[in-house]
């Protein structure tokens, strides 16, 4: 809380993210649902998980690099905003769109929803890179994960609770989908205001941004990024979990409602459950990550994801269900945390936007491949073998983080001789 007495930006960005937690929370765990109250099918699910990512791999990049030109990473993140606060206007009107085509115009809408989805998070958290740096930048990336999450789980229980109590129909649950989306857009208003009031340093203004766009990223730039040794072994450790990890997103949807037969408020709870376990350790995994470093954490976050869909394939009941997300809950965390701040730790000082969208590019890539493997697994087999074969393979990928760790460690090792026989020759 210190924080907040001595910073208005550390305040305003920790509400921001509060904020857009909150717009997350509103329609992402109900997203699939949706499409299946409209009459969505498997297909339509998988499309969901896959679309967004696809419209990743495509502006990532090229916009990233446009946007480092630019350097307007403020303002760029501003106009982001108000850009994905119309596709929420857009979409709370889809279900007034007659016959099984207002599900593909859904699933385009939340697709396109990525371009600017996507970019605003790449900049933002390049915008974050720039401005704020070491212990102090895990310090409010913590605790605007924790407050965040605390806010989500109140926003998941209470449209849980609407979305079971209030509708008796279908057609009274879409029309409650409808609001959520319209409160989504006045939300997202909000999210844009408070991080207006965000100060960080003073972007340049030497230049225009015409004059900026004159700039090439040059063949030796994307050399660099090669020559990036730490950033390469970030980005592929983080190819093969993530690959992994998007890979069950579907067989987790596929189980929760057609086998174990949950409603709106039941999945609410879960993710209630998950987010409860994620506030209560954040701050635990900041003083653990201080101590050890973000890649050693890395190793127990992804380890705990990884015991997941093991856990899944035994056959559980809500309760049981309930329960495992409440350690997910735990896993997530430590992951998410620790995997933004090592992202950090291997970016250079300049063009931090371009290795962002890079690595951001290779998640997405992922994001658009994996789910379709996880549907392939499920129907070649049954959900059970699946949700298996997929904790074996996030067993395997952490094994990759397992293996960076060590490497690193002795790197450092190395280095400390090193420096400890210059001394003595000295």
């Amino acid at each position: 809380m210190k924080l907040f007495r001595n910073s208005d930006t550390a305040m305003f960005l920790i509400l921001e993210g509060i904020v857009y937690t909150m717009v997350i929370n509103l329609y992402n765990p109900f997203v699939q649902m949706f499409a299946k109250r409209m009459g969505g099918n498997d297909f339509h699910t998988a499309l969901l998980n896959a679309i967004p990512p696809l419209v990743a791999i495509f502006v990532l990049i090229p916009f990233g690099i446009l946007i480092e030109k630019i350097n307007r990473k403020k303002q760029t993140v501003l106009l982001l905003l108000a850009v994905l606060s119309i596709f929420y206007a857009a979409v709370a009107f889809v279900p007034f769109i007659p016959h099984q085509v207002k599900v593909l115009v859904y699933v385009a809408l939340i697709g396109l929803m990525n371009f600017p989805g996507s970019l605003y998070l790449t900049t933002w958290q390049s915008y974050f890179a720039d401005n704020f740096k070491g212990s102090y930048a895990s310090r409010i990336y913590t605790l605007r994960s924790k407050y965040s999450s605390l806010f989500g789980l109140f926003t998941v229980l209470v449209t849980g609770l609407l979305l079971t109590v209030i509708p008796k129909s279908d057609e009274e649950r879409l029309m409650l989908y409808q609001i959520f989306y319209g409160v989504c857009f006045a939300l997202t208003l909000l999210q844009l205001y408070f991080f207006s009031r965000v100060k960080g340093q003073p972007e340049p203004v030497d230049e225009s941004p015409a004059d900026k766009l004159s700039h090439k990223i040059t063949r030796e730039d994307i050399k660099g990024i090669f020559r990036n040794r730490k950033f390469l072994i970030f980005c592929l450790c983080g190819f093969a979990f993530h690959l992994s990890w998007q890979m069950a997103w579907p067989l987790f949807f596929i189980y929760n409602t057609d086998y174990a037969r949950l409603n709106e408020l039941q999945l609410g709870l879960i993710n209630v459950a998950a987010g409860l376990t994620m506030f209560l350790s954040y701050s635990f995994w900041n003083k653990w990550m201080e101590k050890k470093g973000s890649s050693f954490i890395l190793i127990f976050g992804t380890l705990g994801l990884s015991l997941n869909p093991l856990a899944y394939a035994t056959m559980l009941s809500f309760s049981g269900i309930i329960i495992l997300n409440l350690c997910s809950g735990f896993a997530s965390a430590g992951f998410t945390l620790s995997l933004f701040v090592n992202l950090l730790e291997t970016l250079p000082k300049e063009k931090k936007t371009v290795y962002i969208s890079v690595f951001n590019t290779i998640t997405n890539i992922t994001g658009f491949v994996a789910p379709f493997i996880g549907v392939w697994m499920y129907n070649r087999t049954n959900i059970f073998i699946a949700m298996g074969l997929n904790g074996v393979l996030r067993l395997i990928a952490t094994s990759l983080y397992f293996i960076k760790w060590r490497r690193e460690k002795a790197e450092k090792t190395a280095e400390s001789r090193t420096e400890m026989s210059d001394g003595i020759a000295g």
